[in-house]
């Protein structure tokens, strides 16, 4: 009982769900992309946390790909070593993600398009 007073966490047998894998994994991986483009630019955390107007320890968490971070102060950190939204969504374009439906692949063309 000791340990668990110590560490302040309660402990719980629920499953982990896909959704949250999935989250944890994408906020990893955003994580990492912000950790390496401000690397490129030899900016220091503290330097980043300044120049966006966000402290130092959330920028360690962003990096670290804590899923809860704040969507509005991530994207500006993005922003700020040069990731653009588009450089985001192309990560995992890849990758099939169980979460979203499947679609259709056999559209017509334009061109086999009878209404023109």
């Amino acid at each position: 009982m000791a340990d668990r007073a110590a560490t302040n966490r309660p402990t719980t047998d629920r499953p982990v769900s896909e959704l949250e894998n999935a989250t944890r994994t994408h906020a990893q991986q955003f994580g990492a992309m912000v950790r390496e483009h401000r690397e490129a630019l030899k900016m220091r955390q503290d330097d980043l946390a300044l120049a966006t107007g966000v402290g130092r320890r959330f920028i360690l968490e962003l990096e670290a790909g804590k899923p809860s971070c704040q969507l509005g102060r991530a994207l500006v950190v993005a922003a700020a070593v040069g990731l653009r939204t588009f450089d985001l969504m192309s990560a995992n374009s890849n990758a099939d993600n169980p979460l979203l439906p499947d679609l259709i692949d056999d559209m017509p063309d334009a061109e086999d398009d009878p209404r023109g």
